[in-house]
């Protein structure tokens, strides 16, 4: 799914996206591109949360900066309101699995040995340092 200026719109159908360097944009995955070792950054937006679209002010223009580097996966998991309304079943079960009920919400996930091995979370609208610092610890393994 192309994107304006590497953002998603909330108007893109319920899923999971992964944030593509090469083409500046957002594409479909499932649930299962969060299985692999690595490290992953998963903004749990919902479309009809105003304080998700001021955080879109930071994220999006973080996500451009930070991507390059590609130390990390940047991923969007969109519904409309929480697992509550949500037609898709991968994006439903993530809000699920990490029991997201705050919008908007980020999770910094280090995965290795196919074990989650660290998690940081952040709820609510968080400013561009925050995710710059908490970005640095989990990509530097503090």
């Amino acid at each position: 799914m192309s994107s304006e200026a590497g953002r998603l719109p909330t108007t893109a159908p319920h899923g999971v996206y992964a944030y593509s360097v090469d083409s500046r944009s957002w594409v479909p995955v499932g649930r299962s591109a969060l299985l692999g070792d690595g490290v992953y950054v998963i903004y749990f937006d919902n479309a009809r949360c105003g304080a998700c679209r001021k955080f879109d002010d930071y994220w999006f223009p973080f996500v451009e900066k930070a991507a390059p580097e590609r130390r990390a996966t940047f991923v969007v998991v969109l519904c409309d309101w929480f697992a509550r309304n949500c037609s898709s079943d991968d994006a439903r079960e993530l809000f699920k699995e990490f029991d997201v009920h705050t919008s908007p919400t980020v999770i910094f996930l280090r995965r290795e040995g196919g074990r989650n091995a660290k998690m940081l979370r952040g709820e609510g609208v968080m400013p561009p340092q925050w995710l710059a610092l908490t970005y640095l610890l989990i990509t530097q393994g503090a």
